[in-house]
């Protein structure tokens, strides 16, 4: 599994939205590009995707944003990871019910590549942006740093 800057800045931002979740606020594009240091056109193709799979809600015209549709504890990393990168496996005979090349019984490299496979899916499966904000939280206050809501 590789994550492209595509895949980082779409779990930035869905970690962004995540700190608004409970006010119900809107987040204009434009701040969570400054927030994020994220190309603004970039981001608006990335929310778009992120529209599209029912992560995000739009709000259009002034005081117009993103928002999230879900709770930050109902979206785990490895949704996101996936509706932007794809398959997280790191091989196409990582998946079980994946037929790659008529020796899977007897292949000792599709062993190793389910184990990373289910080691990849074990963690990003159960970290959800509530999880993540919280450590984001713990981290800016061991540094002493600012605080992390838009």
């Amino acid at each position: 599994m590789k994550i492209t800057y595509k895949g980082d800045y779409a779990l930035k931002a869905i970690l962004a939205l995540s700190y608004n979740y409970d006010s119900g606020n809107v987040v204009p594009l434009v701040e969570i590009s400054a927030q994020q240091d994220i190309p603004e056109k970039y981001l608006e193709q990335i929310m778009l995707i992120l529209k599209r799979a029912g992560y995000v809600t739009s709000k259009r015209g002034i005081g117009g944003g993103f928002s999230l549709m879900k709770s930050p504890k109902e979206i785990t990393l490895g949704e996101i990871i996936r509706v932007i990168e794809g398959s997280i496996e790191p091989i196409a005979c990582g998946i079980r019910e994946y037929d790659c090349c008529g020796e899977e019984e007897k292949c000792v490299f599709r062993e190793v590549w389910l184990k990373v496979t289910r080691a990849i899916t074990d963690i990003v499966d159960t970290v959800t942006f509530e999880h993540l904000m919280k450590r984001s939280d713990e981290l800016q206050e061991e540094c002493g740093g600012y605080s992390y809501q838009i």
